[in-house]
């Protein structure tokens, strides 16, 4: 199952985010002053931060409030962004991003990706804002040969996962595939056709078992 830090979670109840340095007033209880307070007093959230900007800065566009912890394994010959607060979990294994040259992968602001996830994309994958990404994911734009002609990759087909989507751990996500928004996708399961908003999917292939409250 997916967890994010304690300063990842506090996003959903409408907390400050750490590192959304706006440009705000400089006095002692102005939020960009409270926010650097808070990076300061916490080595772990601070060597995050720092980490992050030191691994991926000139690969990637990303903010300064980007985190990372652990390692990334990240090739970048097309075009990849994160969004405000982001947190990436590589403590454990590494994360993997792959984008090839015209490519574009996209992260929104404050999703959280859990260790050994692996995402490439040949044309586009875009994940939301507020989603948790659990350990192991899988996801490809495209598969990397035909059933019947091998050496003939298909086309690759846009991956779209709007916002507070929750993916259970060891799961794969197939080209062309678009989940809905507030979607939950249960652990180990193989997506392969859309899933709508509001809605449950488990198994392989993953099928909708239940809709959720909007």
């Amino acid at each position: 199952m997916p967890k994010a830090p304690d300063d990842i979670r506090s996003a959903e109840s409408g907390d400050p985010q750490v590192g959304e340095f706006s440009i705000a007033s400089d006095d002692a209880g102005s939020p960009i002053t409270a926010r650097i307070l808070k990076v300061l007093r916490n080595p772990r959230l601070a060597a995050a931060l720092f980490n992050a900007q030191l691994s991926i800065r000139g690969k990637a566009r990303l903010p300064l409030s980007v985190r990372l912890f652990g390692r990334i394994r990240l090739r970048a010959d097309g075009d990849v962004e994160f969004g405000q607060g982001v947190c990436l979990m590589g403590d454990v294994v590494p994360i993997e991003f792959i984008s090839y040259k015209g490519s574009r992968i996209s992260i929104g602001d404050h999703t959280f990706i859990n260790y050994g996830s692996s995402i490439t994309a040949y044309k586009e994958v875009r994940i939301g804002r507020h989603c948790l990404l659990g350990h192991y994911l899988l996801v490809v734009d495209r598969n990397e040969h035909g059933i019947e002609q091998r050496e003939v990759a298909p086309p690759a087909a846009p991956v779209i996962i709007e916002d507070h989507v929750w993916i259970g751990s060891h799961t794969t996500i197939l080209p062309g595939v678009c989940i809905g928004h507030h979607a939950a996708i249960g652990a180990g399961s193989v997506v392969t056709r859309d899933i709508p908003a509001n809605c449950l999917a488990v198994g392989s292939p993953a099928r909708v078992v239940r809709s959720l409250p909007a």
